[in-house]
């Protein structure tokens, strides 16, 4: 586990302060929130009896000792199992941008330059896929038909003109962002199926990436 972490949080729109008064109690200096959607298809809404619901995407960075004390938080106060009430994923750090980025994420909390080697390979990652608004229904199909069982939706705003470089042709800078957690052993296949149904050469003009995760909170099936 290394010195600096990354730290993603979904949960209800209506929990939000919850959550983040909670995270600053202990200590968690700076908080950044997203409004997104999940992505429960209608046949198993209809099925739960549930209608679609905002979701906020919480994002910080810590340092690795906070990481005992947030998931403590998140099982004991803020009931995280319950139905609904979220995910949490956890990563590496690989770098930060010098001193600024030091102070606006974890203030004056020292950072153990040490930190603890990773010996073990990942039992989950996350998978990341920017692609053209209007598609991420696309990337789920493909990517549910390859084994993924849920994901989150994020609307964001593409810097256009290096984008259609990338790609070399004409592409809306209106951009959606699907976040999947999955095991590790099915991210290949979920991301060949995204390339394939949705990536560079389709209408979807979508990009595909992957984090490893060190610890999921949320997904029974996938902690560790």
């Amino acid at each position: 586990m290394q010195a600096v972490k990354y730290v993603l949080i979904i949960t209800q729109r209506e929990h939000t302060e919850q959550f983040v008064d909670t995270l600053k109690g202990v200590g968690v200096n700076n908080i950044l929130k997203k409004l997104c959607q999940g992505t429960a298809t209608d046949t198993v809404l209809n099925y739960l009896d549930l209608e679609k619901t905002e979701k906020v995407m919480l994002e910080t960075v810590v340092t690795a000792e906070k990481v005992k004390d947030i998931k403590a938080c998140l099982k004991n106060e803020l009931n995280i199992y319950g139905n609904g009430n979220g995910i949490a994923v956890f990563t590496d750090i690989d770098g930060l941008g010098g001193s600024t980025a030091k102070e606006y994420f974890l203030g004056e909390d020292e950072v153990n330059k040490e930190g603890e080697s990773m010996e073990k390979q990942n039992k989950s990652v996350l998978i990341i896929t920017v692609c053209d608004k209007g598609n991420s229904e696309m990337v789920m199909e493909s990517a549910r038909n390859a084994g993924a069982t849920g994901g989150t939706v994020v609307r964001a705003q593409g810097t256009g003109a290096e984008i259609a470089k990338f790609f070399g042709v004409s592409i809306s800078t209106e951009k959606e962002m699907v976040y999947i957690v999955a095991s590790r052993e099915k991210r290949d296949s979920i991301m060949y199926a995204i390339m394939e149904k949705a990536g560079k050469e389709t209408s979807a003009h979508g990009v595909v990436f992957s984090l490893p995760l060190d610890s999921v909170l949320g997904i029974t099936a996938l902690e560790n």
